[in-house]
């Protein structure tokens, strides 16, 4: 199966089970009209600075790329490792797991832009001059789908702490997510592609 039939079929098993599930980051803001002359709080918000969060990322060059669930956990955590201070919106911890991704993921994240306020809990956090750590732990559930040699469903929760550089720390978040993983075949590294939120 070519991998864009895979993306497919597994896109439809993921839509069918997480039906009603969303598919932001949940500290991104709601989407946005886009921007006006008579409304410059629609324009996109610039990137945040280059750099390593606080509470610091896992090494890409150590992740097995042949075990799917090594390759979920590192993206994932990085994914909800953010930083205030360094990060101007979520979506820049979104784009540093790009190297986990597969290509058609990598493309789609590359082209996202954070617009307006990244919302109420970014905002808090901000105020705190906050960053997270970020703890993925694979969820064994019965129910779901099969995974094979070049596709892998996975499910996970994801703890994110928020910790202030005034030493304020939030109360916990906990997301569940639901992962496809692909490869071409055997021979290549897992890669993230499809993430849904419980």
């Amino acid at each position: 199966m070519t991998t864009s039939l895979k993306r497919v079929a597994a896109g439809a098993l993921v839509t069918a089970l997480m039906s009603g599930c969303s598919l932001a980051h949940p500290l991104s803001s709601r989407p946005v009209p886009s921007p006006t002359a008579s409304d410059p709080v629609a324009a996109p918000l610039p990137p945040g600075r280059t750099g390593t969060p606080a509470a610091g990322l896992p090494d890409f060059t150590k992740v097995n790329g042949a075990d799917p669930a090594a390759v979920a956990q590192a993206a994932l955590t990085t994914i909800w490792t953010v930083d205030t201070d360094l990060d101007s919106s979520p979506v820049d911890a979104e784009k540093r797991a790009t190297p986990l991704y597969t290509a058609q993921r990598s493309a789609a994240v590359a082209s996202m832009t954070a617009r307006a306020q990244p919302g109420t809990t970014w905002n808090t956090w901000a105020s705190h001059h906050a960053y997270t750590t970020a703890q993925a732990q694979q969820s064994h559930e019965d129910g779901g789908p099969t995974s094979g040699p070049t596709t892998a469903y996975q499910r996970w929760v994801i703890t994110v702490t928020p910790h202030g550089r005034d030493g304020w720390t939030g109360r916990p978040e906990v997301h569940v997510a639901l992962v496809v993983l692909l490869r071409d075949d055997e021979s290549q590294p897992w890669r993230l592609d499809t993430l849904n939120l419980g």
